[in-house]
């Protein structure tokens, strides 16, 4: 393998490390969902904001009478109340995740052991970088596309629990879709620059082997002369 090859697989080792990073980050954010909630009694005295991620958030309400923070435990309450969030949807974006953490991971492994040595093994080799990178870019768009019908189908309408819309609370068309999803997005974005990386340095490849292949020809034409 060439040092330019090695070079530019090593470059992929390093987008791969900023979509782990990404993705790790995702899981470990609060903010999948910002929102902002109203009481239908007093909706201009009173005031909310929520945030939370797949697995915990936050919510700070003001009845006009200051302002009370509460802890959500999300997986609380998908378990038991299911209209909070639709459970297969929820547990469909947390595994599409983890597993675009996954083969993001092995792609950065395997870019690192493709730069030190080269190997003919199929999933090892520079080859098999399309198949880790593809995979995660894969998972990465399955979470982003389960998240948005999520969205759609059930949190633009609320992401309150059933105590708070007993004392009336609303947050209806006042939810968007927060910073922690669009790291998901990112890190799909990095995976699929990767295939581009890997594709060049493929191409590299084919126009070494054609050199030796051309020099051949003329130093057969000159012996014949």
């Amino acid at each position: 393998m060439s040092y330019f090859k090695r070079g530019v697989i090593f470059i992929t080792f390093f987008v791969a490390c900023i979509s782990v990073a990404l993705l790790v980050a995702s899981l470990g954010t609060k903010h999948w969902v910002e929102a902002r909630a109203k009481r239908v009694k007093n909706p201009i005295e009173s005031d909310g904001k929520i945030h939370f991620g797949l697995f915990n958030g936050k919510k700070d309400l003001n009845v006009a009478y200051g302002w009370r923070s509460y802890d959500i435990d999300v997986t609380y309450l998908v378990r038991y109340e299911p209209e909070f969030l639709m459970y297969g949807v929820w547990i469909g974006t947390v595994i599409a995740v983890c597993a675009g953490l996954f083969f993001s991971g092995l792609s950065a492994v395997f870019a690192a052991v493709n730069t030190a040595t080269t190997t003919s093994r199929c999933l090892t080799s520079v080859s098999g970088l399309y198949f880790w990178n593809l995979s995660a870019v894969v998972c990465d768009v399955i979470a982003i596309c389960l998240w948005t019908a999520q969205f759609y189908l059930n949190i633009q309408y609320s992401v309150l629990s059933r105590e708070d819309k007993d004392n009336e609370w609303t947050s209806e068309n006042m939810a968007e879709l927060g910073y922690s999803f669009w790291f998901v997005a990112g890190a799909a974005v990095a995976s699929f620059i990767n295939i581009i990386i890997i594709f060049i340095a493929n191409t590299e490849k084919e126009v070494d082997t054609v050199i030796p292949v051309l020099e051949e020809k003329t130093n057969g034409a000159i012996m014949l002369y």
